[in-house]
């Protein structure tokens, strides 16, 4: 086969000092300068096929090894650099501080997206995760003038310092950087309980009651209405959004030939090759409740508002749910979008489905779905969940004991009981009279 060399060496493919990446047997290894093996070549096999995908890989290790090259620290018995080892941090610091491979700020942020896919298969939900971490990560040392400078505990300590304890900013930076300094290996012990304290916004559930309101809200127009025409699509995305507890970019994935069907259920199809990837992935969800798929008329998808923007919303879907948040708020209804999904996770249990169910229909693990959602439990959620139980059993009971519960069974032998005392008490009387 025919070897190639990479991009960013071919200009220095025959420079001393300089290592290249080529293609031998369908495979990648780096080629190492010959010096540093007393003239003899050597080569670093990174264990990877000949793919787009895996140079892009190998062009990461290669700056790695050519780093330690040009810093004099290159390891000769290349067990610094198999698959699984841990780079150490470089120990020549200035005032005590440590610094990660001598990259700067700058380099780390320009490579974190391929040390992150090492990992992690791509798509776009993955896609949209990871520049979430990196513009956190961004905005957390906007305190500096420029990113030239090599990252240290010090750094680090005061990019959390500057977010308030107990707050979602806290969460979120702590949480970013534990994934970005875990891509290159940096060892900065996080404090105990630093990202603690943060308690989501109360969340006051609404009633099926309101959301059928909201839902006729959600539908006028307005004059004003820069969208005018399609307060029928918002309608119809709520009361899915609403029916069948979907996130609301959801919406988007939903396969529709497979979906609304009277012989499935009403069932809906999630499929994420639709959008390229969701945070659950693909999955089946049932209506609750089911009559909400008639009184809504949601079997005639009314998707006009989607289709006329689907090109924006694919590219950047989270557009689509800070619309729908906008439409709600403008339509003056005092629930959120989550709201929907939680109150369809509360009345699953309502009705008496197991949570085991419900966890999949919602694409959850059982732990999760249950930390998630029993916090919203109200006590009337509660009597309401402890009455469908006991209903529950009584048709169990009903089955067993041919077709009739125990309190059904327990009314009629209080009337046996009854009808036994009155024919008692019929005989005893004939037997007086026939005395006399």
């Amino acid at each position: 086969m025919k070897k190639r060399t990479s991009w960013r060496n071919k200009s220095d493919s025959s420079t001393v000092g300089k290592a290249r990446i080529e293609s031998n047997g369908g495979h990648l290894r780096i080629v190492l300068p010959k010096y540093l093996y007393s003239g003899e070549r050597k080569y670093l096999s990174l264990g990877l096929a000949d793919t787009p995908t895996n140079w892009t890989r190998a062009e990461a290790k290669l700056l790695e090894v050519q780093r330690d090259i040009d810093y004099n620290e290159f390891d000769t018995s290349l067990k610094k650099y198999l698959p699984g080892s841990k780079n150490k941090v470089n120990t020549a610091n200035t005032q005590d501080e440590e610094q990660v491979e001598q990259l700067t700020l700058k380099q780390m942020l320009a490579d974190f997206e391929t040390r992150y896919f090492w990992t992690r298969k791509k798509t776009k939900q993955s896609q949209r995760t990871f520049n979430h971490h990196q513009e956190v990560v961004t905005r957390a040392f906007n305190f500096k003038n420029n990113f030239n400078f090599c990252l240290t505990k010090k750094y680090i300590d005061k990019a959390i310092e500057l977010t308030d304890a107990g707050t979602h900013l806290r969460k979120d930076t702590v949480s970013s950087l534990r994934v970005f300094l875990k891509c290159f290996k940096f060892n900065y012990e996080f404090e105990s309980g630093i990202a603690k304290g943060y308690q989501p916004q109360e969340r006051n559930l609404p009633t099926d009651a309101e959301i059928i309101i909201g839902w006729q809200k959600i539908q006028v127009e307005n004059s004003t209405c820069s969208h005018k025409g399609n307060g029928e699509s918002w309608g119809w995305i709520m009361a899915v959004i609403a029916t069948y507890g979907l996130r609301p970019h959801e919406v988007l994935a939903i396969d529709y030939e497979k979906s609304f069907h009277r012989a499935t259920d009403y069932r809906l199809y999630i499929n994420e090759e639709i959008t390229g990837g969701t945070k659950t992935g693909s999955r089946v969800v049932y209506p609750l409740p089911y009559k909400w798929v008639e009184h809504f008329d949601i079997v005639k998808p009314k998707t006009k508002y989607i289709d006329e923007s689907r090109e924006l919303f694919q590219t950047k879907i989270r557009t689509f749910a800070d619309r729908f948040g906008e439409r709600l708020k403008t339509k003056g209804i005092n629930f959120r979008a989550y709201d929907l999904r939680h109150r369809y996770a509360i009345r699953g249990r309502e009705l008496g489905l197991d949570s085991h169910e419900l966890a999949k229909w919602m694409g959850h693990t059982l732990d999760e779905h249950t930390q998630t959602y029993q916090k919203y439990w109200t006590d009337n959620s509660h009597s309401i969940i402890y009455k469908a139980g006991l209903r529950r059993i009584e048709e169990l009971e009903r089955t067993k004991n041919g077709g009739l519960s125990i309190s059904e069974l327990e009314m009629e032998l209080k009337k046996a009981e009854i009808l036994i005392a009155q024919l008692e008490a019929e005989l005893c009387l004939r037997k007086k009279l026939a005395a006399k």
